[in-house]
């Protein structure tokens, strides 16, 4: 259906509904957009592939015994380079269970010698524990 008729469609049900010509677009945009790319695939696929396109090292800990991953982490080469040169400040921040699937996300920083930061490495941890982030 086209958007301006899903509008009239909803407008006709509900005289009183305020939603715009705007938000119809984007949801339907944002939502065919997101059905075209993922076809089949799982979100930890797309993940996965979106790492692997662009290029980035990946590591996976498997939970023990099972093929479900409990902690991924991955980087890009040009992020090592600037590591090896300026390896004596790394700030680890962790965001602590904010996506849907409450799991952590690490975020590893370095500081230049110019006080400029650069990304290193992301990963998800399944737990807060020494040997995850080790």
């Amino acid at each position: 259906m086209a958007q301006k008729d899903i509008l009239g469609a909803l407008k006709d049900k509900d005289p009183e509904n305020l939603t715009s010509v705007t938000q119809v677009y984007t949801t339907t945009t944002t939502t065919t957009y997101r059905t075209c790319k993922r076809d089949a695939l799982t979100e930890m696929q797309i993940l996965l592939s979106l790492i692997h396109k662009e290029k980035y090292m990946c590591w996976t800990r498997n939970r023990d015994k099972s093929d479900v991953v409990a902690d991924i982490f991955w980087k890009h080469l040009d992020y090592v380079k600037l590591l090896n040169m300026f390896h004596l400040v790394l700030i680890f921040d962790c965001t602590y269970k904010t996506n849907r699937y409450q799991i952590s996300l690490l975020d590893i920083v370095g500081v230049t010698s110019t006080k400029l930061t650069f990304l290193v490495a992301f990963a998800y941890l399944e737990h807060e524990r020494e040997k995850n982030f080790t």
